[in-house]
């Protein structure tokens, strides 16, 4: 992935795992018609305000979860960068990933650098343990979109 693209994840990323919200919302456009979508929220959020106060709700609950991003699609001209990434998620006693969250990002190139424009985050699958807590790659259902 290109420096620029790299930097879009690693400042995602630092500020998620902080669950900082200034660090976090200074990296959406300061635009209306920005969208966040959070795994299992019932709509999407639009607008600086809506937005912001989805990004409170998600680090207002414990975020004491493993993450290991793999970007599997990336698509960049001079003035987009659109990511998909599938997260590797280790829950608190887990010895191993059991579970994937799948994202989608736009980032729009402004006058301040690259901003977010479009977030979607969706559950992928969640795989139980086996008896030894290792994790079960065939194991545990499907989503469907």
């Amino acid at each position: 992935m290109p420096a620029d693209g790299d930097r879009c994840l690693a400042a995602y990323y630092a500020a998620f795992r902080a669950a900082d919200i200034e660090q976090m919302m200074a990296l959406w456009a300061e635009r209306p018609d920005i969208v966040c979508i959070h795994p299992g929220s019932p709509r999407a959020h639009r607008g600086v305000a809506e937005v912001m106060e989805s990004w409170l709700l998600v680090f207002a609950r414990e975020l004491n979860i493993g993450i290991d991003p793999r970007v599997v699609a990336r698509q960049e001209t001079a003035e987009v960068l659109g990511l998909v990434i599938e997260e590797a998620i280790t829950r608190p006693g887990d010895v191993a990933p059991t579970g994937t969250i799948l994202i989608s990002q736009t980032w729009c190139r402004q006058d301040a650098g690259w901003r977010l424009q479009f977030h979607h985050a969706s559950h992928g699958r969640r795989s139980p343990p086996s008896q030894d807590g290792m994790f079960v790659p065939d194991g545990g259902g499907s989503t469907r979109h």
